[in-house]
C-alpha cells in the first residue's frame, strides 16, 4: 500500500520540530507560521488546527503562555475528539492547554489537562500523544507537587514506550525528568546512569544538553564536587541564555546560587538568587518565583540579613501552600526552624514538628541528607521540655540515620586515600589512633565486620585484654569521626562485641573492584586498577599479608593472560609491554621472560630478547643460586643465532 504524500503543511510542520530538536526555536516558529499560512486559503480546518497546535508549541517554548493558550484553545474549538480524524489534534491541543496552564500557575487546571489528554490518547491507541501526556503529568504535576514516585513511575512508562514503539526523538523528555527526580532523591548512582543515556542521544546546543549539564551541576554540588558543578552549570546557563528556555534558565540560576552558598559566597550568592527572582517575575513563572524567594531567604540569612530572610520564606511559603508544592513547603520549613533555632526563638518549637510531619509525609529523607547543615543543630530539641517538639526533633534525626550516606572511594594500591563524596579526606586524619588502618581491615573481611577480639588481635596482638578493649573504642571513635564528624553516625555500626562497616551505594573500593575483574577475567580493566602493591603503609601488618600476596599474584597472572592473548594474537608489542611490566613486578617471572622474548624476536629485536634472557640468569644466580629453565636457554641460543625455528 502506498504511503499519502505529506501536504505542504505537513512538511512545513516537520521542518518545524527538525529545528525544534537542535535547539532553534525562533526557527521552528518561523516554519510552523508557514505551515499556519499555507493552510489557512485553502479553508482546510485539520492542517489548519495542526498548523495551530505547532505555533503553539513555539510561542510556548519561547515564553509566549497567554497567545499559546490562545492559539491552542483555538485548534482545540475546530476539532471533534469523537471523530477519529481530529481526536490527534484535539489531544495535542489538550497537551498545549495543560502545558499552558502549568506555566500560568494553575497545576490543577494542568493535571486535568493532562489526564484528559492521556486518556483520549490511550482510547484512539495514539502512543505518541500517551507517552507526552504520560511524561507531562511526571515532569510537570508529580515532580511539582513532590510526589517523586509517580513521576519516576510515569516517565519510566514514557520511557519504556519510547523504547518499544521506536520514538528515539521524543526519548530524552522523560529521562530528563528521570535524571531530575533522581538527582532530587538522592539516587546519585541512577542520575549517573540516566544522563549518560541523555547525553549519547541529546544534539549539542539543544535544551537536551542544557538539563543534561543542569542536572550533571547540581549532582556535583550533591557530591561536594564544585570544580565539576562549575563547569556544568556554566555551560547550562550559556545554553539557557541562548536558547531562551524560562524553566531551563530559573534552574540554572538556582543552581549557581546554590553553589555560590556552599562554597562560603554568600554576597554572590544572594545576587544569583534575586537574578532568578527578577527573571520569574519577569516570565510570570509562580512556581520559580516561591523557588526564588526560598534561595533569597537563605542567602539573606547566611549574609547576616534576617529582616529581609523572614519577608523572602514568608512569600515563599505562601507560595508553595497555595499550589500545593510539598517538598518545597518541608525545605522551606526546614530552613525556617534552623534559622529560628539559630536565634533560639520560641517559633523553632511550633515549625518543627510542621517540618517533621511534611517529611514523613512526603517520604522526604533525601532532603535532610542534602540539608543536614540545618539539621544537625535541631538535635538541641531532643530534650526539649515539650515531648511533641522532642519526638519531632528525634524523627528526623532517626530518619537521616536511615538515609544512605554519601559513597566511599578507597584507593589502597600504592597507599592510602579515602574520599566520602567528592571530598578527600586528610591523610593525618587516617593515621590518629589508626583509624586508617581500621577502616582498610574492616574492608578487607566478608561482610565488613568484626569482632572486638577480631580487631584487637589483628591489630594490637600485644596488648593485655583491658588495654585491647580500651584501643578497640579508640579507634572505633577516631574513625566514626572520621567518617563523619556530624551527627548521625551511619557508616559503621558499633557495639560492645561487634564492629560492622556500612558501604553506601555507588561507593567504589579499589581491591574489591580489582578482584571482581579478575574473577571476570577482565584483564585491561583490572591491570588498570593496580598502581602499585596494596596498603605498602601497612606492609607489616599480619593480617594484611595474605590478601597483598594475593593480590600481587592476580595481578602478576593478569598481565601474564593478557600478554599471552597478544601474542595468540600477532600483537607482538602489546605482549612485549606487558612481559616488561610482569618482569618489573617480579623479575623471576620465566614465563614473562619466555614471551618477552618471543614478541622481541617476532618484532625482528634480538636484542632486547637477549637482554631479557641475561637479565633473568644473574637475577636468579643471586638470588636462588639456579639457572634458567631448559626451554629459556634454548630459546636464548636461537636468538643469538639470529634465527628461530
Amino acid at each position: 500500500m502506498e504511503h499519502q504524500p505529506i501536504s505542504e503543511t505537513g512538511t512545513f510542520i516537520l521542518l518545524a520540530l527538525k529545528r525544534e530538536q537542535v535547539g532553534d526555536i525562533s526557527g521552528a516558529l518561523r516554519l510552523a507560521r508557514r505551515a499556519l499560512d499555507t493552510a489557512r486559503p485553502n479553508n482546510l480546518p485539520i492542517e489548519y488546527a495542526q498548523a495551530l497546535t505547532a505555533v503553539a508549541r513555539y510561542r510556548f517554548r519561547l515564553g509566549q503562555y497567554e497567545t499559546a493558550r490562545q492559539l491552542a484553545q483555538e485548534a482545540q474549538s475546530l476539532m471533534d475528539p469523537h471523530q477519529e480524524t481530529q481526536a490527534a489534534i484535539y489531544t495535542e491541543a489538550l497537551l498545549l492547554l495543560g502545558m499552558c496552564a502549568l506555566e500560568t500557575n494553575s497545576l490543577t487546571e494542568c493535571e486535568q489537562y493532562y489526564r484528559s489528554a492521556a486518556d483520549l490518547a490511550r482510547e484512539i491507541g495514539h502512543m505518541l500523544l500517551f507517552q507526552r501526556a504520560l511524561h507531562n503529568l511526571g515532569s510537570a504535576v508529580y515532580l511539582f507537587h513532590g510526589q517523586f514516585e509517580l513521576a519516576i513511575a510515569a516517565d519510566s512508562q514514557s520511557l519504556q514506550i519510547c523504547r518499544e514503539q521506536g520514538y528515539s526523538d521524543w526519548a530524552m523528555f522523560p529521562l530528563i525528568t528521570l535524571a531530575i527526580a533522581y538527582q532530587i532523591t538522592g539516587q546519585a548512582t541512577r542520575t549517573h546512569e540516566t544522563l549518560s543515556e541523555l547525553r549519547a542521544m541529546v544534539p549539542p546546543g539543544s535544551a537536551g544538553e542544557g538539563y543534561a549539564c543542569y542536572v550533571s551541576g547540581v549532582l556535583a554540588l550533591d557530591e561536594d564536587d564544585f570544580q565539576t558543578a562549575d563547569v556544568e552549570l556554566t555551560r547550562a546557563l550559556a545554553l539557557a541564555e541562548k536558547l531562551g528556555d524560562p524553566s531551563l534558565n530559573l534552574d540554572t540560576r538556582l543552581g549557581i546560587s546554590r553553589m555560590c552558598r556552599l562554597r562560603g559566597e554568600n554576597s554572590k550568592a544572594l545576587a544569583w538568587a534575586n537574578d532568578a527572582l527578577g527573571f520569574a517575575q519577569r516570565v510570570g513563572y509562580r512556581i520559580y518565583l516561591g523557588r526564588a524567594h526560598l534561595e533569597c531567604g537563605r542567602a539573606a540569612w547566611l549574609t547576616g540579613d534576617l529582616v529581609l530572610a523572614e519577608n523572602d520564606l514568608g512569600q515563599a511559603e505562601a507560595i508553595f501552600t497555595e499550589m500545593d508544592l510539598r517538598c518545597d513547603l518541608a525545605e522551606m520549613r526546614l530552613l525556617q526552624a534552623a534559622i529560628y533555632q539559630q536565634q533560639q526563638d520560641a517559633r523553632a518549637s511550633i515549625v518543627l514538628p510542621q517540618v517533621s510531619a511534611a517529611i514523613q509525609a512526603g517520604g522526604y529523607g533525601f532532603l535532610l541528607e542534602r540539608e543536614r547543615s540545618l539539621v544537625v543543630p535541631l538535635a538541641d530539641y531532643l530534650n526539649h521540655a515539650n515531648p511533641q517538639v522532642a519526638d519531632a526533633a528525634g524523627k528526623l534525626l532517626e530518619i537521616l540515620q536511615h538515609v544512605p550516606p554519601k559513597p566511599l572511594r578507597v584507593s589502597t594500591f600504592g597507599g592510602l586515600a579515602v574520599s566520602i563524596g567528592a571530598q578527600t579526606v586528610e591523610t593525618r586524619l587516617l593515621r590518629q589512633r589508626r583509624a586508617g588502618e581500621l577502616l582498610a581491615l574492616l574492608l578487607s573481611r566478608p561482610g565488613h565486620t568484626l569482632s572486638a577480639e577480631q580487631v584487637t588481635d589483628a591489630m594490637c596482638p600485644e596488648k593485655d585484654p583491658s588495654a585491647g578493649r580500651d584501643f578497640y573504642h579508640h579507634a572505633i571513635s577516631t574513625l566514626r569521626r572520621v567518617l563523619e564528624p556530624d551527627l548521625p553516625n551511619r557508616y559503621l555500626e558499633v557495639s560492645e562485641e561487634r564492629v560492622t562497616l556500612i558501604v553506601p551505594p555507588g561507593s567504589r573500593i579499589d581491591f574489591l573492584e580489582f578482584i571482581k575483574l579478575t574473577q571476570s577475567k577482565e584483564w585491561e580493566k583490572a591491570i588498570a586498577l593496580y598502581r602499585g602493591e596494596f596498603l605498602p603503609i601497612y606492609r607489616y601488618a599480619e593480617w594484611a599479608v595474605s590478601l597483598r600476596q594475593h593480590l600481587a599474584d592476580q595481578f602478576e597472572q593478569a598481565l601474564l593472560t593478557l600478554a599471552a592473548e597478544h601474542l595468540d594474537g600477532g600483537s607482538a608489542a602489546g605482549c612485549l609491554e606487558l612481559c616488561q611490566r610482569a618482569l618489573l613486578h617480579n623479575p623471576w617471572q620465566e614465563q614473562a621472560v619466555e614471551m618477552g622474548m618471543r614478541a622481541a624476536l617476532a618484532l625482528g629485536d634480538r636484542m632486547t630478547a637477549v637482554k631479557l634472557y641475561q637479565r633473568l640468569e644473574k637475577v636468579l644466580e643471586k638470588d636462588l643460586g639456579i639457572a634458567p629453565q631448559k626451554e629459556l636457554q634454548l630459546l636464548y641460543a636461537a636468538a643469538r643465532r639470529r634465527s628461530l625455528k
